[in-house]
């Protein structure tokens, strides 16, 4: 997919990185951990300005690190990967779909154009192994659907569990799938749900179930077993 293809509708990516990352122990945020020298969230961040796509960027910091995140990214914004585009920072929230909304209404407030026709890809700063062929394909498919996730085929079988630890529903495997970022959707859908889901008060598992909630259907493109998130300090190798 060529920048052109989206023809006079802006796209901009939003990247989260506002997690205080517990589970991986250490006291450094996962995103701010280094593969083959360079830190996870330069590597997103090289991936979504190489496909030279986007109009817009924003990444979303904890509360009082984003002179730390600029810094650390600073070998990747000197360097020619296309960043003629604003890229904009701005603090996360408590909780992840918080830091979202947050970073959606920053875009918005700095970026008034996409209200009216754009789209967003949000993206997890903790999967730094994602292509740049992935993010172009759910590019195209928001394009087209107005929501978009990658997915893959359960390799378990997946359980219902009640608070005691027993089993209590069995998932048929053929019809569950597991969902990756980037997601992508309308920008002033997504924003819309966003806002209803804090409205009402509510939390949900990821953007695509706030999207479905309030807005609507999100459709499904191949995703990659490569594309993984990190969580515990051994899933960096």
């Amino acid at each position: 997919m060529r920048k052109s293809s989206a023809g006079n509708r802006p796209l901009a990516f939003l990247i989260t990185a506002a997690g205080s990352g517990s589970r991986m122990g250490g006291g450094i945020k996962k995103e701010y951990r280094s593969i083959n020298g360079k830190p996870v969230l330069g590597l997103v961040l090289e991936t979504f300005l190489k496909t030279g796509l986007f109009d817009y960027g924003l990444i979303t910091c904890k509360s009082g690190s984003i002179p730390e995140a600029k810094s650390m990214l600073a070998d990747v914004l000197d360097k020619d990967t296309g960043l003629s585009i604003p890229l904009l920072f701005c603090e996360g929230g408590r909780e992840r779909q918080e830091s979202v909304r947050l970073g959606l209404e920053h875009l918005n407030s700095c970026c008034p154009n996409l209200e009216k026709s754009g789209c967003v890809l949000i993206h997890d700063g903790a999967r730094p192994w994602i292509t740049t062929e992935l993010v172009e394909q759910v590019a195209e498919t928001t394009l087209l659907r107005a929501a978009c996730a990658p997915v893959i085929p359960s390799v378990n079988a997946m359980k219902e569990v009640n608070e005691n630890g027993i089993i209590t529903g069995h998932l048929p495997r053929k019809e569950t799938m597991g969902v990756q970022t980037p997601q992508g959707f309308a920008f002033n859908e997504i924003l819309a749900a966003h806002r209803r889901a804090a409205a009402d008060g509510r939390h949900y598992i990821d953007d695509t179930e706030i999207f479905s909630r309030y807005e609507g259907d999100v459709f499904t493109v191949p995703g990659s077993v490569e594309n993984k998130k990190i969580t515990y300090a051994g899933d960096i190798k």
